[in-house]
């Protein structure tokens, strides 16, 4: 059976807030075998509404409509629900005690009859009483199509999903004969490598998963690139060998470049690549264009402070001079942008902390650099190794300052990973 995914908000449409609910159930959808074949974002407009409920019903057999069922004037999912399918709305009273859960005492009859307004359902639908919140769902077929209401707010929709609809939607697809369909993916995250670099390096790998029923994803984002494996058989064991077999060529070609799978961040993988070795690593950063945020990510990682000694933010010449003891010669004779100076940071902040590695980065965020557009980007960083050897690197990345800065930290902190990786201290 397939699944249709009708996201309700005006605020979505206008970009004001995230559709976090469409991703959310399309993932609880695939986990359960049950395939998205269409996710629908409306504003609050009851013939936008039904045009969608409409193109949805002649799509999929079910149709999950999330938002517009609170009191206020402009949640009219009910209604426009109700009208699409041609069946009055009736008040059920078991409904009352939710949509009255949170009136301490009877302001007005106005706004109590207000809140009643999410007593209503559409005749024939079968009532969802929510657990939090007050705004109620309804199930209802219609002409051999199942359509589920359940409320826009994230907390809500979560809670009413997984308890109340997402068992109904089982156990339908295991009725219609999809109960041995199983769907499960595996993502891996790379970083330093454009979208149209993978695709050339896995192009050959696109056919080898079509002929095993695996198919490849790319999503793009600064200074993050997640390939997305989905596997589609029906047995568990069948879908895990497959993801294993793509996901192991997908490594042969692009390995330097993955520092993790799935929700892991960069920091994360730094952790376990430093507790792999086996030794008592200590690291530690001078920043300078980045400005904390290599720091800041890695504190972020519990248990941290075993091996992040400290960083250091020398945004300014000044603290380079007086806090480092960058040579003042150097940064008027190379620019405070420079391989020089970044070498100098890295070992300076090697000493001070004592650490087996440290890593540093000077570079232009923009919007200018120097007075040029053009050296907008330009980055150096450099990591100091516990032989007294260093690694400098020279990169020029796109962005804004904002996806500049995080796109440097990616690309640090994967190198001074695959660093520790490969070396013995």
């Amino acid at each position: 059976m397939k699944a249709a995914v009708v996201c309700i908000g005006t605020e979505l449409n206008l970009g004001l807030i995230l559709n976090t609910n469409s991703v959310y159930i399309s993932e609880r959808l695939a986990e359960n075998g049950i395939e998205c074949n269409l996710i629908v974002t409306i504003e609050d407009n009851e013939e936008d509404i039904s045009n969608a409920l409409n193109y949805s019903m002649s799509q999929s057999d079910l149709i999950i409509i999330s938002g517009g069922l609170g009191p206020t004037d402009d949640d009219i999912t009910r209604k426009a629900v109700s009208d699409t399918l041609g069946v009055r709305l009736y008040k059920d009273n078991s409904l009352d005690f939710a949509s009255l859960r949170f009136l301490k005492k009877v302001l007005t009859d106005d706004l109590k009859t207000r809140l009643l307004r999410q007593s209503y359902i559409p005749e024939g639908s079968k009532p969802i009483i929510p657990e939090i919140g007050s705004a109620s769902g309804f199930i209802i077929n219609f002409k051999n199509k199942w359509i589920f209401c359940v409320p826009g707010v994230p907390k809500e929709m979560k809670d009413m999903f997984d308890k109340k609809v997402l068992p109904e939607l089982v156990r339908l697809s295991h009725k219609n004969g999809a109960d041995n369909l199983k769907i499960k993916r595996k993502i891996l995250l790379t970083t330093g490598i454009s979208e149209s670099e993978i695709e050339e390096y896995i192009k050959d790998i696109y056919a080898q998963g079509e002929k095993l029923g695996v198919k490849i994803g790319i999503t793009a984002s600064p200074g993050l690139i997640k390939l997305i494996i989905v596997s589609s058989s029906y047995s568990n064991e069948i879908n895990n060998r497959n993801l294993e077999i793509i996901s192991g060529r997908i490594k042969e070609k692009i390995s330097g470049y993955i520092y993790g799978e799935n929700e892991d961040m960069v920091s994360e993988s730094l952790k376990k690549s430093i507790l792999a070795s086996g030794k008592k690593i200590t690291i530690s950063a001078a920043e300078s264009v980045t400005g904390g945020l290599i720091s800041s990510m890695i504190a972020d990682i519990p248990g941290s402070s075993e091996y992040f000694s400290g960083g250091i933010i020398s945004y300014s010449n000044d603290s380079k001079v007086n806090i480092l003891g960058v040579n003042k010669e150097d940064i008027e004779k190379y620019g405070a942008v420079s391989r020089e100076v970044c070498i100098e940071m890295a070992l300076a902040s090697k000493k001070i902390f004592n650490s087996d590695y440290s890593v540093s980065v000077t570079g232009f965020a923009g919007p200018t650099a120097n007075n040029q557009v053009k050296d907008v980007g330009i980055v150096y960083s450099c990591i100091a190794k516990p032989d007294g050897k260093i690694n400098i690197f020279e990169n020029k990345f796109m962005g804004t300052r904002t996806e500049i800065k995080f796109r440097v930290s990616q690309f640090v902190l994967n190198m001074l990973r695959k660093e520790i990786e490969n070396n013995k201290i």
